[in-house]
């Protein structure tokens, strides 16, 4: 999320706060607002995100390729976008959509910016990860160029493209050598954001240690003992996790850590469970959208009669995760039926949800 001590997320009713939140209803809603044009660049000049791993590319670029938006605003932000706090790389996932999608001027854009531009590097590993190697095979002399002119040694993961040119350029086979760099600033940031501070606390091992650790929301060890309780508890437990939810409310600034109690209270159920789905629901609406897809699978296993108006939103929303669930279990009219078979014929969607629509409807022609 860009830092902005006077920004706020407009509230969740408005289409702009929707769709700052990557929720289906803000999509839907787009393609009927005359003011969706406007809406869309802004969610693409600034990044909503709550944290990096929250997803927008996807959901943006297809708003922008059914909206028929022209991209030069989304190029031009390319090369304005600091990096600092992630919004190049929001803008940058937006862009490999978009040509993932077919867009052949930002396939070349995103090329010249591997040419050019400062984040090459993340750009290029970002396109060889999601395109066809004859998209961007033959920028490897560009990419040895730009690295022997850094002036400095250069460290290079060994996933695409470096591990298959390493053996054809000795330049990047030295930088590959050297290892990933180490991580710092954003990126140490989030290499520990999934576990969500557990590994700051001594670790709780085992189901007695923490429902004595649980008696102490002061105690150091509070969160990994709420962890263990969610993975490994029993109904009993249900209380505590009701528990930790109020105390990640009492987080300030803070929307990490719900998915972990929502997944070990919707598997634990009881009383306690059953009271936790207020709370549950109104998470569905947390920007924070990476959680979102645990607060679906919490509802269809504490209510599953209920759920049939967040599966369909789900299927336009910004999570993968979200829309492979709701592909599956969504229940089907014909209106349903055209959005999944989009689904699974869009290129600008991931393998895993195209197949689960693939084989949903199969499964539907069947009956």
């Amino acid at each position: 999320m860009s830092l902005d001590d006077d920004w706020h997320y407009l509230p969740t009713r408005t289409r702009a706060g929707a769709l700052q939140r990557g929720l289906g209803r803000g999509a839907v809603r787009a393609r009927q607002d005359p003011a969706a044009p406007e809406l869309v660049y802004a969610c693409i000049r600034r990044d909503h995100r709550w944290l990096p791993l929250d997803d927008r590319g996807v959901y943006l670029a297809r708003l922008v390729r059914d909206l028929e938006l022209p991209i030069g605003p989304i190029i031009a932000r390319l090369y304005t976008a600091d990096d600092d706090c992630g919004e190049f790389t929001h803008v940058l996932r937006v862009a490999e959509a978009l040509g993932r999608a077919g867009s052949e001027d930002m396939v070349e854009t995103l090329r010249r910016y591997v040419r050019i531009g400062p984040y090459w590097r993340e750009a290029l590993g970002t396109i060889a990860a999601a395109w066809p190697a004859n998209w961007w095979d033959d920028l490897l002399p560009v990419a040895a160029d730009r690295l022997a002119s850094a002036g400095r040694p250069l460290h290079l993961p060994p996933g695409a493209p470096w591990g298959d040119w390493a053996g054809r350029d000795e330049r990047i086979h030295a930088a590959v050598a050297h290892g990933p760099e180490p991580l710092s600033g954003l990126g140490e940031l989030l290499s520990a954001a999934d576990d969500f501070g557990c590994r700051a606390e001594p670790a709780v091992d085992s189901l007695p240690a923490a429902r004595r650790v649980v008696a102490d929301p002061a105690s150091g060890q509070y969160w990994s003992a709420l962890c263990v309780l969610a993975e490994r508890g029993d109904e009993s437990d249900g209380p505590a996790l009701l528990a930790g939810l109020d105390w990640l409310d009492r987080r300030e600034d803070d929307m990490c850590g719900y998915d972990r109690l929502a997944d070990g209270l919707a598997r634990v159920g009881g009383d306690a469970a059953r009271q936790a789905l207020p709370r549950i629901r109104s998470l569905w609406f947390s920007p924070h959208s990476y959680e979102r897809a645990a607060y679906l699978r919490a509802r269809l296993e504490l209510e599953p009669d209920a759920c049939a108006g967040a599966l369909t939103e789900g299927l336009w929303d910004c999570e993968a995760d979200v829309r492979l669930i709701a592909v599956r279990r969504v229940p089907l009219d014909e209106k349903l039926e055209r959005r999944v078979a989009y689904l699974r014929d869009d290129p600008i969607e991931t393998p895993q949800v195209r197949a689960a629509a693939a084989e949903r409807l199969t499964l539907e022609a069947m009956l």
